[in-house]
C-alpha cells in the first residue's frame, strides 16, 4: 500500500508524544526515589556533621619580671661586704649602718639578715674575748708563781664567762700540767731559786716546804734546801716563815 505524506507525518507526531512520556516518566521516578524514606541503619547512623575549626591558640601573656634588679643586688651586696669589713675591725656600729643602707636597697634581703646574724656572732665573742683577756693573765701569772689555788679561782672566773673559748681550755690545760707532782715541784723549786736570789729567803723556805710536800727526796728540792741554808748562813739572815 502506498505510504502517503499524511501517514508519515501522523507517525512522526506518534514517535514525538512517546518520548515526551519516557521522559516524564523517568524523572517521576527519580523524585519518588529522593524522597523515598531513610533506612532503619541510615536513620541509626546519621552522616557526620563535621566540627567547628578550632579558633587558633593565642600565646599566653609574659609573666611581669619580679625581684630585685642586678643593680639593686650589685648596691645591696656591696653594703654586706663594707659591713662584714667594719665588723672585723670592731667598727659594729657603722657595720649595722651599712646593713640598714641594704635593707633600704632591697627590703628583706636573706643575705642581709645572714649578715646580720654573722656580725652578732662576731660581736658577742668579741666582748668575750675583752672580758676574759685579763682573767687568763691571771691564770698564767698565779701559775708562774706557783700559786695554784689562785690560778684554779681566776679559771673559775674565766670559765663562768665562756668555757669554751679557746683561751680558757689553753689555761686549764696549762693549770692541769702545772699540777702534776713532777711539774709542780720543778715550778716550786724555780719559785724557791727566784727568791734566793732576791734574798727573800722566807719565800724561798715556804716554797721548798710545799715541794718538800709532794716529795721530800726530790734532788731538786734537797739542792735547793742547801742552796737556801748557805746563802742564809752567809747573810747572816735564817729564812723566815712569816
Amino acid at each position: 500500500m502506498a505510504n502517503d505524506g499524511t501517514r508519515g507525518t501522523g507517525n512522526g507526531l506518534l514517535y514525538g508524544i512517546i518520548g515526551a512520556l519516557c521522559v516524564v516518566v523517568a524523572g517521576g521516578g527519580f523524585y519518588q526515589a529522593s524522597q523515598a524514606p531513610l533506612s532503619p541503619q541510615q536513620a541509626a547512623n546519621p552522616a557526620p556533621v563535621a566540627a567547628p575549626s578550632a579558633a587558633p591558640a593565642q600565646a599566653a601573656p609574659k609573666p611581669a619580671p619580679t625581684g630585685p634588679s642586678a643593680s639593686q643586688l650589685t648596691q645591696a651586696r656591696q653594703s654586706i661586704a663594707d659591713a662584714r669589713r667594719l665588723a672585723m675591725t670592731g667598727n659594729f656600729t657603722e657595720a649595722e649602718t651599712a646593713l640598714e643602707s641594704a635593707d633600704r636597697v632591697i627590703p628583706g634581703f636573706a643575705e642581709t639578715a645572714a649578715a646580720r646574724r654573722e656580725i652578732a656572732d662576731m660581736r658577742t665573742a668579741r666582748a668575750q674575748n675583752d672580758a676574759i683577756g685579763p682573767v687568763i693573765t691571771r691564770v698564767r701569772q698565779a701559775i708562774a708563781r706557783g700559786d695554784l689555788a689562785a690560778a684554779h679561782r681566776a679559771l673559775e672566773d674565766a670559765e663562768r664567762i665562756n668555757p669554751n673559748a679557746p683561751e680558757v681550755v689553753e689555761a686549764r690545760r696549762q693549770l692541769r700540767a702545772a699540777e702534776r707532782p713532777d711539774t709542780r715541784i720543778a715550778s716550786l723549786v724555780a719559785s724557791a731559786k727566784a727568791a734566793i736570789a732576791r734574798h727573800d729567803y722566807g719565800a724561798a723556805d715556804r716554797a721548798l716546804d710545799e715541794a718538800e710536800r709532794i716529795d721530800g727526796r726530790d734532788p731538786a728540792v734537797i739542792q735547793t734546801r742547801n742552796e737556801l741554808l748557805e746563802a742564809a748562813a752567809r747573810s747572816g739572815r735564817p729564812p723566815s716563815r712569816n
